[in-house]
């Protein structure tokens, strides 16, 4: 009995979620009746950050920008990655070949910059990173969304493949789950883009 494990990382650049023990994933609600395999995924969050300082605004900028995470060669104010793992067993019947022990694990990981106000700095540069960082968590939260979508996806596909025989329906597996992360990546793409990375949900600093 063969097992397949494949994993695909996704690298997002977002501008936001507490550390978490493994739990599901919630999954939307449906009326289909319950598979044998797991029928929601399961997630690990994870967040760290980098500590930067200022009294004003511009220099806050500053230091996100030189202190920040990095994806590729621009610098972020923060970096969401997060990978789709998924294991399956084949599963021989009478008429054909599916799978069993269907597995999807999302693991999430957010870098944000933390700053510590000094005494004396002006209530409205409080303020202003106030706003700022909670328009960061907004943002960070539809990276997070897209993700958990595409691993619910990835389990229901997985989940309900068959085909004639078990090297047609492992090969059908490697294809979809591949596609479907694929997808994935898309949609975080055309997120940022959409949003100018978090800028038309207010992710900006002003002066």
């Amino acid at each position: 009995m063969r097992r397949l494990v494949v994993g695909a990382a996704i690298i997002v650049a977002a501008c936001g979620g507490p550390p978490e023990t493994p739990v599901p994933v919630a999954a939307p609600g449906s009326a289909g009746a319950a598979a044998p395999a797991p029928i929601r995924p399961f997630l690990e969050s994870h967040e760290q950050y980098y500590d930067i300082e200022g009294s004003t605004t511009g220099a806050l900028r500053e230091q996100m920008h030189r202190l920040g995470p990095r994806d590729g060669d621009a610098a972020r104010d923060a970096l969401t990655v997060w990978t789709i793992d998924w294991t399956y067993a084949e599963a021989r019947t009478a008429d054909g070949c599916g799978l069993r022990d269907v597995k999807v694990t999302l693991t999430l990981s957010t870098t944000l910059p933390r700053w510590v106000p000094a005494a004396g700095t002006p209530a409205h540069v409080v303020d202003s990173w106030k706003t700022y960082f909670q328009h960061v968590r907004q943002h960070e939260a539809g990276h997070r969304a897209i993700a958990e979508q595409n691993a619910r996806d990835l389990l229901a596909a997985l989940s309900s493949m068959r085909a004639a025989t078990c090297q047609q329906v492992m090969d059908a597996a490697s294809r979809t789950g591949e596609r479907i992360v694929a997808e994935g990546r898309a949609k975080n793409r055309a997120y940022d883009v959409q949003t100018k990375h978090g800028q038309t949900q207010g992710v900006v600093l002003p002066p």
